[in-house]
């Protein structure tokens, strides 16, 4: 009876790893379809950025809106990117740390901040 106790116990330990590893994977899995799904509002986050930032320093905002989409597109890229990565990396144990490409990990994380003063 003993001996069935302990191997029980042995085998519950050897899963929680296991278990653990899953949740990590779920997590990054999730966090690069939310990325891919959600890059496309990179471009009116930057642009609405770019649009406070420009409005402080002159009467041209045609000029930062355009700047500012246009920069929302890289960072829509880089996000689309980053996802794609996650979504093909979430089964591997690629590095210790889950950290994602890019920072936030979503992109409603700093909304509506400016990126350069992050106000």
């Amino acid at each position: 009876m003993n001996k069935i106790l302990l191997i029980v116990f042995v085998c519950l330990l050897g899963n929680v790893q296991n278990v653990y590893a899953e949740n990590r994977a779920g997590h990054k899995l999730y966090r690069g379809v939310v990325n891919v799904l959600t890059a496309p509002v990179e471009i009116p986050k930057q642009a609405r950025a770019y649009w406070i930032e420009g409005a402080q320093k002159t009467d041209h905002i045609l000029v930062w809106i355009g700047s500012g989409s246009v920069y929302g597109l890289v960072q829509g890229i880089k996000r689309a990117g980053s996802g794609v990565w996650d979504i093909m990396t979430f089964p591997f144990d690629v590095s210790d740390n889950d950290d994602p490409l890019l920072k936030p990990d979503y992109v409603f994380d700093e909304w509506p901040r400016n990126p350069r003063t992050g106000r």
